[in-house]
Formats: C-alpha cells, sequence, structure tokens
C-alpha cells in the first residue's frame, strides 16, 4: 500500500482541488488531511483508518512546530533571568498538552475519490485542532505549577501564539 500525505495548509493546494476543500488551517484552527489508498473493497474501512491517523499524524507535526516557535518567541521576548528552564519547563507542559488533545481530534470531512490506478480508491480524512483548545490547554497545566505561573503571562503568550497561526 501506498501511503499519500497532503497538507491542508500549504499554499500548492487550492480549495478547487482539495477533496476537502473546508481543510485548511486558518488563524484559529490547525487542519491536516491524511490520505491513504486501498486496493479492495476490503481494506476500504482500513484505508478510512489510516487516513486518519495520517492526518492526526501530520497534524501533530504542524501545532508541534507552531507552538514550538511560540514557546521560543514567547520566552525570547518576554522571560529574563533562569530562561532556560522556564523554557524548558513550558516546552514539556507544551508538548504534554499537544499530545492529549490530539487524541480526541475529530474528523471534519473524510470520503473517497478514484486512485491513479485503476481498481484504487484514496480514502481521505481531515483533522482539526483549535488554537484557543491549545492556549487553554497549556494555560490550565501552567496554573498547576507554581513556579511556571510566576513567570507566565496568558496575554503575551496568546499574542504570540495568534501571531504565529497568521502565518499558517
Amino acid at each position: 500500500m501506498v501511503l499519500v500525505m497532503a497538507s491542508c495548509g500549504t499554499q500548492k493546494q487550492t480549495a478547487s482541488n482539495l477533496p476537502c476543500p473546508e481543510c485548511k488551517s486558518t488563524t484559529d484552527v490547525f487542519r491536516y488531511l491524511g490520505q491513504h489508498v486501498a486496493s479492495t473493497d476490503r481494506q476500504m474501512q482500513q484505508a478510512r483508518q489510516m487516513a486518519a491517523n495520517a492526518a492526526r499524524t501530520e497534524l501533530a507535526t504542524q501545532v508541534s512546530a507552531t507552538v514550538k516557535r511560540v514557546v521560543d518567541n514567547y520566552t525570547s521576548e518576554y522571560i529574563t533571568g533562569a530562561e532556560s528552564d522556564f523554557r524548558q519547563r513550558l516546552q514539556d507542559v507544551s508538548r504534554t498538552v499537544v499530545n492529549q488533545l490530539l487524541v480526541g481530534t475529530p474528523v471534519i470531512c473524510e470520503g473517497t475519490m478514484p486512485g491513479s490506478t485503476p481498481g484504487n480508491t484514496i480514502c481521505f480524512a481531515c483533522v482539526e485542532l483549535t488554537g484557543k483548545s491549545v492556549l487553554d490547554g497549556i494555560a490550565s497545566k501552567i496554573g498547576n505549577d507554581e513556579k511556571l505561573r510566576t513567570d507566565f503571562e496568558y496575554e503575551k503568550f496568546k499574542k504570540v501564539l495568534e501571531e504565529e497561526m497568521s502565518k499558517l
């Protein structure tokens, strides 16, 4: 089986050639489209699951990279003193939150289309995760850590996250 993944957030694709036109990251939500090829009818269910898994895997990469940039920019811009300890702790909290949130990411669009080889069918699924849920999850975890809470400023972190999401 061939695994084909396509990012919904890339500039190479337009809404007209996406199987899920709504699968495009925005300033408010991360979205990713996963695809998997089924060569027989018996493989269809597995291909659907593999498409959703592929989308979640790539979504995790996209969200993690964005959150890492946010943490780096936030700590470089706003935190002084024991910055490296704070940055490491904030990255650990962020990674944990992203991993927990990705478990329940909903499929917002799915379907099938003919493959390039006769008899093959491409199954696709788009998953999403809101930036607000990432931000709220991080803020909630930080609220449980007194040292992190002392150095963390929610509104400034939110502003940096919004700036990074606007680049998607």
